[in-house]
């Protein structure tokens, strides 16, 4: 029932507020059929309106009218509840378990609330969290719904997942994540993904709280915690795997952090496959997104990124190999869950070898972990992607036969360690790219005749069909293996 406080004018209520003096705590029924009490540090029925909708109780200062506004949020707040809830495994915030609705501020600069908030959710001096909306951002629906997401976080009992360090990363991250799906194919969904491929060498973990005082302080090394989401949509929406892997930890009272819960829940071999396969898929132009969102967080680089630190790739050939082993500099190396990304212009029909040679410790001495991944764009045919071969955690290799309309192929080299912490921590290898090789029997012939197809597997090895939606491995008679994504369209 949704219900307008300022109709009660019952005596007793309205000195009771002036006892309080206008509030600084108003705890009452607003009918005998309420299922909540209000419990607020910040609100009162004196200079406040308010309107209640399941858990909630929306607020804003009755010098104006946002009744109409508080409907539509408390509507579209209830139906993120229901998904939250029944769909995702989450629980309640401590208000309504203990009796009293959730406080929903709406605020401008010019209102009786205090100056000093923003944008999200807080906890009061009663120990209740609560959310502050400012006009113009309490009906943008991928803000609510990433505000809302926060809300059932708040009851999280994993140690793992907390608001900070290495696991920070993830609180807004998922939040993002739920955002996005709630508001399929927006154009605002991303707007933070295009700094993923331009600093694919930071840790997956960097956050605010863990901001080494080495890196530059730019819009896109701030907003990679927001950007990750991109990796749970990508684990969510292009892998058989359901939705509620993503938000289960939270509450599972596991110490793990997010990137390890997800590694143990999953299994290494499968988690790295998925990290590999998004970077693969993100370097080949964001394949699995719409074109709109593609384009809208492109133009949020342009207007807001600092051009001198876009480390997209490595190095960039044309109808060349690498000359030799080559490694990054330092400040461009791979970290912990990380990549680094070449690219080679084509336009000949040309045998090439690729081939990585990591370190066998990180530089605090962390086991290392290489995969590694070329990407192939024909002119014709559309994209290919294929594993290199690696005899170890650190080394592998992959030949491959190109021709003319092969115009692009990325090299993408991504670190995946055992090992969930540390923003410092470098991971160093050597790469080589060997124009007029082959590798026997390895050598893959993008665009010639084709071995024959025995089988296609889903990441987990299972034998599916050629209708199957997302990543397959094709196994080939004459030993080769090759990854393809089929997204369902022609």
């Amino acid at each position: 029932m949704k219900t307008f406080s300022k109709i009660i004018k019952v005596l007793p209520i309205v000195l009771f507020i002036f006892c309080y003096s206008k509030s600084l705590r108003a705890q009452y029924e607003i009918n005998s059929e309420s299922q909540y009490e209000i419990n607020s540090e910040f609100g009162n029925l004196v200079d406040f309106d308010t309107l209640t909708s399941g858990i909630y109780i929306v607020w804003w200062d009755n010098q104006w009218d946002y009744s109409t506004d508080a409907e539509a949020l408390l509507d579209i707040m209830n139906d993120y509840r229901d998904v939250c809830l029944g769909e995702l495994e989450m629980q309640d915030p401590p208000n309504p378990t203990d009796g009293y609705y959730y406080n929903v501020y709406l605020h401008r600069s010019d209102d009786l609330f205090p100056s000093w908030w923003g944008n999200g959710q807080g906890t009061d001096v009663n120990g209740y969290p609560y959310l502050t909306l400012p006009i113009g951002a309490h009906n943008d629906w991928v803000n609510v719904a990433h505000e809302t997401f926060h809300v059932f976080q708040y009851s999280s009992n994993s140690p793992g997942f907390a608001y900070s360090g290495d696991s920070q990363w993830y609180i807004e991250a998922s939040a993002n994540w739920f955002a996005a799906k709630q508001n399929e194919n927006v154009d605002g969904a991303f707007l933070e993904a295009e700094s993923l491929v331009r600093l694919p060498h930071v840790p997956l973990w960097l956050s605010y709280d863990n901001f080494p005082a080495s890196y530059p302080q730019n819009w896109q090394r701030y907003v990679h915690q927001y950007a990750l989401a991109l990796l749970l949509y990508y684990m969510s929406e292009e892998t058989t795997i359901p939705d509620e892997i993503v938000t289960n930890g939270l509450y599972a009272g596991t110490d793990d952090l997010p990137q390890e819960y997800f590694y143990n829940q999953l299994g290494g071999e499968v988690f790295r496959e998925i990290f590999l396969d998004w970077a693969a898929h993100m370097t080949n132009h964001f394949d699995f997104l719409p074109a709109n969102q593609i384009s809208r967080f492109e133009l949020e680089w342009d207007n807001y990124a600092d051009p001198a630190d876009d480390n997209e790739f490595i190095a960039v050939y044309t109808n060349e190999g690498s000359d030799g082993w080559a490694q990054p500099a330092n400040e461009k190396m791979t970290t912990g869950w990380s990549y680094n990304t070449y690219k080679l212009n084509n336009s000949e029909n040309e045998n090439y070898v690729f081939e990585v040679q990591g370190a066998p410790t990180g530089t605090l001495g962390s086991d290392s972990f290489f995969q590694s991944q070329v990407v192939v764009v024909n002119s014709n045919m559309g994209s290919s992607f294929h594993d290199l071969t690696f005899e170890n955690d650190q080394d592998g290799a992959l030949g491959i036969s190109l021709t003319e309309d092969d115009t692009a192929v990325y090299f993408v080299i991504a670190s995946m360690p055992n090992h969930f912490t540390d923003v410092d921590q470098r991971f160093p290898y050597e790469m080589r790219i060997g124009k007029g090789e082959t590798l026997g029997i390895d050598e893959l012939s993008v665009t010639g005749q084709a071995p024959k197809l025995m089988a296609r597997y889903d990441l987990w090895g299972r034998q599916i069909q050629a209708t199957y939606i997302g990543i397959q491995i094709l196994k080939y008679n004459d030993g080769s293996v090759k990854k393809v994504y089929n997204s369902g369209t022609d």
